[in-house]
């Protein structure tokens, strides 16, 4: 719904979990906001689901123990194409939610607070007089003190800001609804570059998908049936900021957060973690008119040492040697406990 008035302290673009994040946050804190998403929802949305330990501890802090449908899992199946080679235990256990429910409960949680969202599509972005105008699709105009691009890897607001940017890797996935419980599996390949296979089953069903450097349908059709997993369903694909230099410019009444910003896991490419942090920074830049970069650079710090490591994980001699150590039991174990602490850090 549209609210009475045309000027608004601030306007987030995108209902996902940056936005929704970033939304409820203003709104605990009696601000000002209103969400524009160009989807209704519920929307399907390309994504594992995966909520790290991390994530659903920030999920159950911000939201006030939200009710959401998940399956916990507690251990992740790895292979080497079509070889069996360890199972990682996951000490707290990951939720795996289907994007679609997911995102739409964080919705309703934030439409029941009292917040204002709206489906359009943003055409173009304009300042003037410290303000911002937003031209839309629809024909509407509004204008905002402060803009929040929470609308993924092909932000139009990052376009704003830096109009050449890259938009990531392209991943694809499959969507399969059914009522059998399936394992948490990852496939690395030695001809995927930087990326995996992976099958993450949820409520609804699962998802298949892959992702790398150099992301085509014909490479995951082909991983798809060698490795026994070809669903008869549509395929999909969005981009994930893996590997992002972040070197927009970072304004005081313009921000980025979630994919937009860049703010993933270049390793695994999960982005949930990110996506609520770096969502509730920007609201609290704005209640508490601190610099959005300084507040969120433990994040940065993070997601740049990601990165580094994701380098060195995916150099082919350091891969390969970690599929092998994989396979053996004291190995195992070190690299277990190194994996539960990145995903709870």
């Amino acid at each position: 719904m549209l609210p009475d008035k045309t000027h608004i302290k601030t306007i987030i673009i995108g209902a996902g979990p940056a936005g929704i994040s970033c939304g409820y946050t203003l709104l605990k804190n009696g601000s000002d906001c209103l969400i524009i998403d160009r989807k209704e929802f519920p929307r399907e949305k390309i994504c594992g689901g995966g909520l790290t330990p991390q994530a659903h501890a920030f999920v159950d802090r911000i939201f006030n123990g939200l009710n959401y449908d998940y399956m916990d899992i507690r251990a992740i199946k790895m292979f080497y194409r079509k070889k069996y080679i360890c199972s990682y235990s996951i000490d707290k256990g990951l939720r795996i939610v289907s994007r679609r429910d997911f995102d739409y409960t964080l919705l309703k949680e934030y439409e029941e607070k009292g917040g204002q969202r709206l489906t359009d599509i943003i055409t173009k972005i304009e300042e003037e007089d410290d303000k911002i105008y937003l031209s839309l699709l629809s024909g509407k105009k509004l204008s905002c003190d402060y803009l929040i691009g929470a609308d993924g890897a092909n932000s139009i607001v990052r376009k704003y800001l830096q109009p050449d940017f890259k938009r990531g890797f392209l991943w694809l996935e499959k969507t399969v609804i059914e009522n059998e419980k399936k394992d948490l599996q990852v496939y690395f390949d030695n001809r995927l570059k930087n990326g995996y296979l992976y099958k993450f089953p949820n409520p609804r069903g699962y998802v298949v998908g892959y992702g790398d450097r150099h992301t085509n349908t014909a490479t995951f059709d082909k991983l798809l049936k060698e490795y026994d997993l070809m669903p008869d369903c549509k395929t999909k694909g969005a981009y994930i900021p893996m590997f992002d230099k972040q070197d927009y410019p970072f304004r005081k009444n313009i921000l980025l957060a979630g994919d937009a910003g860049g703010y993933v896991d270049s390793i695994t490419g999960e982005g949930l973690y990110f996506a609520f942090k770096s969502g509730e920074n920007a609201a609290l830049s704005i209640i508490q008119g601190k610099d959005y970069k300084q507040l969120n650079q433990p994040l940065m710090d993070i997601v740049k040492r990601r990165k580094r490591m994701a380098r060195l994980f995916y150099f082919p001699p350091v891969h390969r040697l970690f599929i092998y150590l994989s396979g053996k039991p004291k190995w195992l174990e070190r690299i277990n406990r190194r994996v539960n602490r990145e995903l709870s850090n």
